[in-house]
């Protein structure tokens, strides 16, 4: 089982178990990477042993939601296996059980804290002589087979995803019960396309509720956007295609950015050129208004909308996501420099997002400062940066039913 998913022809040498560590796919269903441990374990009458490995955020909420997600996962790996094992960093034990392995095969790591782990996870067994296959089953088309550079934008990046798409359309499942955010997932997939996908073309309204609510999902691997794409390709419902757009294009292209720049998250690194020749130019612009961090997550800004944006953030872990455009360059409007307005968005990205701290934040905010976009018209403030401001919300939506919406969901859950 090699198409380009796996970097390396999957095979065991010697005697031992067959490890799958599982660092980014935490599901049953469309993992390739549990499907071919244990195919290898059958065919090699290896044991399989599962590890589960995952770094705690700085949020509770998210750590939280996080084990909710796994509850029972003893339970529901049994059919594969009872060696299972969950770590949240890299110990003495967890080394130990390598070494019982003949081959071992883990997620691929993006974001640079996960990559130290599987270097290391990497130099150790190599010291070992102990055969490590890493599997990309969180994107539908694996970061080195789209490309293998960092692209420009999505026009660059999009005809080489699309034209290896069919490439890696291969069902791989189990008859499993799913994990229980696993299942929570493919209900939130079934909603979606029964009752949303048809109004997808007005995703960009604050005001409807016509999104997904999957992106923390994906992130933690709870559900495949293979079975995405497949369900919502093949509805033949309308707006299938700018859904898949969100969820391959736009998704994989941060992959892309977080892979092949490993300063994505550094300010000096995260952008073009041209955006930081416009913010060093106009770095001394007077501004009408200067707030601080503590005014973001109190809700003392002049904007209503922005501060009904940090609300959800906030209260809920989420926010609309045109609302997070607008949201990210009010805040580089307010800030005393571009530098300290990203600093605070990395912050509350990461911090108050159940969706925070993966590739499509990272991206997200990059394009706030010209990532993945082209240079607009000079003007104050922003230079050549595309700038965005309360009046087009005004005009475009139903910005007091937002409002309404947003008061509505957080007294819900406080109650």
């Amino acid at each position: 089982m090699n198409n380009g998913r796996f970097d390396q022809i999957i095979q065991s040498n010697k005697s031992g178990l067959v490890t799958y560590i599982m660092s980014d796919s935490f599901r049953i269903h469309y993992n390739h990477g549990l499907a071919a441990a244990y195919d290898l374990s059958i065919s090699t009458s290896q044991q399989l042993q599962i590890i589960l490995i995952r770094t705690p955020e700085e949020n509770e909420r998210n750590n939280v939601f996080f084990q909710q997600g796994i509850t029972g996962y003893q339970r529901f790996l049994s059919k594969f296996t009872n060696d299972v094992y969950y770590f949240e960093k890299l110990t003495d034990f967890f080394f130990k059980l390598l070494d019982k392995s003949s081959t071992v095969i883990k997620d691929r790591a993006y974001l640079s804290e996960h990559r130290i782990i599987e270097d290391q996870i990497e130099e150790y067994l190599s010291q070992k002589n102990i055969t490590f296959t890493i599997v990309e089953s969180n994107v539908l088309v694996p970061v080195k087979v789209a490309s293998i550079k960092e692209e420009y934008g999505a026009r660059t990046i999009r005809p080489r995803i699309m034209n290896k798409i069919q490439d890696f359309i291969d069902i791989i499942d189990f008859k499993s019960p799913r994990f229980f955010f696993e299942q929570k997932a493919n209900d939130l997939l079934h909603n979606f396309i029964q009752f949303k996908l048809k109004n997808y073309d007005r995703r960009n309204d604050p005001s409807l509720s016509v999104s997904s609510e999957l992106s923390a999902y994906l992130k933690y691997g709870f559900i495949s956007p293979l079975e995405i794409y497949e369900q919502v390709h093949n509805s033949g419902i309308k707006n299938a295609d700018l859904f898949i757009e969100e969820l391959i294009v736009r998704r994989e292209l941060a992959y892309n950015f977080v892979y092949y720049n490993r300063k994505y998250n550094d300010f000096h690194h995260m952008t073009y050129g041209w955006a930081y020749k416009t913010m060093e130019y106009h770095v001394f612009d007077t501004k009408e208004y200067l707030y601080t961090l503590n005014d973001y997550i109190t809700f003392k800004t002049h904007d209503e909308y922005f501060n009904t944006a940090m609300k959800e953030m906030v209260h809920l872990g989420t926010m609309h996501g045109y609302m997070r455009m607008y949201w990210a360059k009010k805040i580089i409007e307010w800030s005393p420099s571009f530098e300290v307005a990203y600093k605070n968005l990395i912050y509350l990205n990461n911090y108050y997002f159940l969706d925070g701290n993966n590739p499509n934040g990272y991206a997200g905010i990059a394009w706030t400062f010209g990532k993945h976009d082209r240079a607009w018209a000079e003007r104050p403030i922003f230079g050549k940066i595309r700038y965005m401001n309360q009046a087009g919300l005004k005009r475009k939506f139903d910005m007091d039913n937002y409002v309404i919406k947003i008061d509505k969901l957080v007294q819900f859950r406080q109650n």
